[in-house]
């Protein structure tokens, strides 16, 4: 998947923060723990937060929320809805297939595990679903989307 290798780094420029005019940096996507996906690591040397849920603190969409703290990198403000879209059908795309691998949320032992449990829906979005999406975000980030 070409994703791995934009730049030939492990991260793509995101944008400045307006508030300080530090410079952030978006990790790309990796395989972690032979499991799961981690993905939306925002930061740089200094600090590392994530995307998911970035603006619901603030009740508002990670659209505007992006839009108001950050002058963005221009291939990903040019097709800011877009990289939203993306970016959260892939968080739910992350926590459907951890469900589904588990057979549940992972608070006690679910009564229903083995009805949920979907180990070939899990493998689909893991390995084909998913990236997909991280190839269309690197779409983005090459500005060819």
């Amino acid at each position: 998947m070409s994703f791995k290798n934009v730049n030939g780094e492990n991260r793509v420029f995101f944008g400045t923060r307006k508030s300080d005019n530090i410079r952030i940096y978006l990790s790309k996507p990796s395989w972690d723990c032979n499991w799961y996906w981690g993905f939306g690591y925002l930061g740089n040397k200094d600090e590392h937060y994530h995307l998911s849920g970035y603006a619901d603190a603030r009740n508002i969409n990670m659209y505007d929320a992006l839009e108001q703290d950050y002058d963005l990198n221009p291939k990903i403000k040019e097709k800011l809805w877009d990289f939203c879209e993306l970016v959260k059908t892939a968080y739910a795309l992350k926590e459907t297939a951890e469900v589904l691998g588990r057979g549940g949320s992972h608070y006690t032992k679910n009564a229903c595990a083995s009805v949920i449990k979907n180990p070939e829906e899990v493998t689909r979005i893991n390995e084909v679903v998913l990236p997909s999406i991280f190839e269309q975000l690197n779409l983005i980030y090459e500005g060819n989307f």
